[in-house]
């Protein structure tokens, strides 16, 4: 037998708990730590409401959403508040009952979600939690990609299928290079797939992109005149390193640089108008096609009982295709931007080819550059008050401030950034059908009369478009809320 050992310390023991070992995602805390995972009997209690738990980092004090946490809610709930062994957890599932369900958590929606519900949560989603919406989250980008992972697998049926029987770990569910790029993603949330054929894909997601993608050697070059600045800054010239620094930024590149990031700024422009001729030649065919539903049917017909007859069915056509455009993300906005450029054009076209010295077409004219005018002021003054949001919230932040208030500036940036970015992607619609509708209404290729009767039916389709109303019940713009004017 062995002997036994003395000590003078002796230590207490407790019973052994289910605790979670986490690590806190504030940069500047980063600490180990563990929190004891709440009873399902506490979890199901939570209100409705609630979707999750936040945790106390017990060395920043900081609060966040621990990884697991909706599911923990969810699989509560489903218990009744009764704590099951993981042993009976099911190995396959069914559509009906999937094995995982951390995708449909990501999205707040059930199994049986159908695709429109999985599109709007979607957006929903992608507003809410864009980076871009959240500078000061540290989860936030990662937040991001695991939302965009999430709608990809369950807007395709086939991956849907997969995730559900076998969940997220299904070999060759998720491509090794991820996704596609979120950005593009999001370019894509004014009007959806519904408006392609009416306005094209606007390009401000790309364009988001372009502008963040800076080459690092420009990046590298920046840092090092901002070294310089201050070098020069300490040196004793007061100012003078920043104005030398600002100044030289362009005499940093040799005439060989020069050229080529000229020649590089050409290709991409040159790449642009042809994307762009592109998108108003396609727009332009689409548009003559459902104009003709209404010309060919009157044309030559010399009959006024017979074009009002057809122009009430035109309109019919046109409500109905309307009534599925306002569901879109921002449907009922887009429609009203459209409207307000097809009924701009055909009243310039009709009234410069029918009254006197074309006195009513330089009126019409004129109004149409002064709305421009206006949209192009309103979009800029958007951008300016979304900077002065940010710029409060960053201040407020290092001064010390509460979540509530956080928050309240949080939403109140979301809700700016939407409208500047809406704003922006409006002119980009208008300008566009604006090109569109000039090259049908003024198309050589066919006569005076084909055109007046083009004129006409844009006229129709302008008229329904602009009487579109949202409707009572709440959509997807629930979170962020835009005056579109």
């Amino acid at each position: 037998m062995a002997a036994s050992s003395s000590s003078s310390l002796i230590l207490e023991s407790r019973p052994k708990e289910p605790y979670q070992s986490v690590t806190c995602p504030y940069p500047s805390c980063k600490a180990a730590i563990e929190y004891l995972t709440p009873p399902a009997s506490t979890l199901s209690a939570l209100p409705s409401s609630d979707t999750s738990f936040r945790v106390t980092c017990c060395s920043c004090k900081q609060r966040f959403e621990p990884p697991g946490a909706p599911r923990m809610v969810r699989e509560a709930r489903q218990s009744n508040g009764k704590d099951r062994p993981k042993s009976n957890k099911r190995r396959i599932g069914t559509d009906e009952k999937p094995l995982d369900m951390t995708y449909y958590d990501t999205l707040g929606l059930p199994a049986n979600a159908t695709m429109d519900e999985i599109k709007k949560a979607y957006r929903k989603l992608a507003i809410k939690l864009h980076p871009d919406k959240n500078p000061n989250d540290p989860e936030g980008e990662e937040r991001f990609k695991t939302l965009a992972t999430a709608y990809q697998v369950l807007s395709d049926p086939d991956l849907r299928h997969k995730y559900n029987e076998f969940g997220a770990s299904t070999p060759g569910l998720v491509p090794e290079d991820g996704f596609v790029d979120p950005e593009e993603v999001f370019g894509s949330l004014f009007g959806g797939a519904r408006f392609k054929d009416i306005i094209g894909t606007i390009s401000i997601g790309k364009d988001m992109k372009e502008a963040l993608q800076q080459d690092s050697e420009d990046l590298e070059k920046q840092a090092a005149a901002g070294e310089a600045g201050a070098d020069g800054s300490a040196g004793g010239g007061q100012g003078s390193g920043t104005d030398v620094s600002a100044s030289s930024k362009k005499d940093q590149l040799t005439p060989e640089q020069k050229a080529a990031k000229e020649e590089k700024e050409r290709k991409r422009d040159a790449e642009r108008a042809k994307l762009r001729e592109e998108r108003v030649a396609r727009l332009a065919d689409n548009l003559v096609r459902k104009l003709s539903v209404f010309t060919e049917s009157v044309r030559n017909a010399n009959d006024t009982d017979l074009e009002r007859q057809v122009a009430e069915s035109f309109r019919e056509i046109t409500r109905i295709e309307a009534e599925e455009l306002k569901k879109e993300s921002y449907g009922v906005e887009l429609l009203h931007a459209v409207a307000f450029v097809y009924g701009a054009k055909a009243k310039h076209y009709l009234a410069s080819t029918g009254m006197l010295w074309g006195i009513g077409g330089v009126f019409h004219s004129a109004a149409s550059s002064f709305h421009v005018v206006r949209e192009t002021v309103s979009t800029v003054r958007a951008a300016l008050e979304l900077k002065s949001v940010f710029e409060e919230l960053a201040k407020a932040e290092e001064q010390g401030i509460t979540e509530e208030r956080k928050k309240q500036l949080e939403e109140d940036a979301a809700q700016k950034g939407m409208r500047a970015l809406f704003k922006g992607a409006k002119l980009e619609v208008e300008s566009v059908i604006r090109e569109v509708t000039e090259r049908v209404l003024y198309d050589a290729g066919v006569n005076k009369e084909t055109q007046r009767l083009r004129a006409t039916a844009l006229g129709l389709v302008a008229e329904v478009y602009s009487s579109v109303k949202p409707d009572v019940e709440a959509d997807e713009r629930d979170y962020v809320q835009i005056d579109p004017k």
